[in-house]
């Protein structure tokens, strides 16, 4: 038998699970979007083409325009929940956040990655970048989930019987929907739910973690109610600017929907794009495909559909609508994450120079 010095342990392979289901959730996009849009709608793809070709390029700019305001709108709740960040930052936080999420596998957890290490070095530290991931996240999905309680009352005085018969499965998904975040949200407002929530989450990952063999000590508990005291007080300090942020920017969404369904001419009513939009909202959650593409697609396009809209523009459209809300994005978070990186290459490296360290490039804050 060889010496055990000279036994090599067999190397460990990380199994390809993130890239698997990444490679696997962008073909299901690409297939929703190539195969199930044009035999939903009944159109072809030349029809659609068509329909896009003929939108005048003034309205495209200000189609353009109005999703700048909107991300601009925006900076308004980031700037609120991280206190003392410029409006140029903010901005830069979302676009590249959204641009790592809309192509990364696990694109959401590498956004916030990308984003903490950006808020790292601009001086904020792990509890403040902590507390601003939450309330952002939290207002986020309680602005998606306020919109169909707003919707169904419209839906039910105006939507087709096809339609009406949906509503009350969508009403209870909604409302169970709304209870959790309403859950999540005391949590973070009251300290007695936190150490509730901390101590049961320190137990039962202890539990695990012996019943794995390992003897780590977990201290959820305390982040918990560190986290939970962080957030209490950027919530009661901040909530009205945080809501107004939320508000103006969902608006320019529904403005920005309903420009892209007039210059294709879907001929959908007001009513019909509020309640389509409010769909396209909750479709957005889940994150089954990067930014939610093709779900996204051929869900709000099915439910345009049924409130009556014409097929070619209603296709043609929403595609138009993603295009700005979710492709546009990428290019745009790209370049801004191309430029916080050049900017700071160059401010470091004189300072490093100065003390006459080695240049080795620094690792994530």
């Amino acid at each position: 038998m060889a010496p055990a010095s000279n036994v090599r342990a067999p190397r460990r392979r990380t199994p390809p699970t993130p890239w698997l289901r990444y490679v696997v959730a962008v073909a299901a996009a690409t297939t929703l979007i190539l195969l199930a849009i044009p035999a939903m709608s009944g159109v072809p793809w030349t029809t659609i083409g068509a329909t896009l070709g003929a939108v005048p390029a003034t309205g495209l700019s200000v189609l353009v325009l109005v999703w700048a305001v909107g991300l601009l709108a925006h900076t308004i709740t980031l700037t609120a929940a991280l206190p003392g960040l410029s409006r140029r930052r903010a901005l830069t936080l979302s676009l590249t956040g959204s641009a790592v999420s809309n192509v990364l596998p696990l694109g959401g957890a590498a956004g916030v990655a990308l984003n903490y290490r950006m808020a790292r070095t601009w001086g904020y530290d792990r509890n403040q970048f902590a507390a601003y991931t939450v309330v952002t996240n939290v207002w986020d999905i309680l602005a998606k989930l306020a919109l169909p309680i707003l919707a169904l009352p419209l839906l039910v005085l105006t939507a087709p019987a096809a339609v009406t018969q949906l509503l009350g499965p969508v009403a209870v998904a909604t409302v169970l929907l709304a209870l959790v975040a309403a859950l999540v949200l005391a949590t973070f407002l009251s300290p007695k739910a936190a150490h509730v929530v901390g101590t049961v989450a320190e137990r039962l990952a202890t539990a695990v973690l012996r019943g794995c063999g390992s003897q780590r000590q977990v201290h959820l508990h305390q982040h918990m109610t560190d986290l939970q005291s962080g957030c209490s007080r950027l919530v009661r300090k901040s909530w009205r600017q945080l809501s107004l942020g939320m508000a103006l920017y969902t608006g320019t969404l529904l403005l920005l929907l309903w420009g892209c369904l007039q210059l294709t001419g879907a001929g959908l009513s007001p009513t019909a794009v509020v309640a389509g939009f409010a769909i396209e909202r909750l479709l957005t959650m889940p994150g089954l495909t990067p930014g939610g593409a093709g779900v996204v697609e051929v869900g709000l396009s099915s439910a345009l559909l049924l409130l009556g809209g014409l097929p070619a523009g209603v296709v043609a459209g929403v595609l138009l609508y993603r295009a700005l809300t979710f492709g546009l994005e990428i290019p745009v978070g790209g370049l801004g994450l191309l430029a916080w990186w050049w900017t700071r290459r160059h401010l470091t490296a004189p300072a490093v120079a100065e003390t006459g360290l080695a240049t080795t490039p620094a690792g994530p804050a």
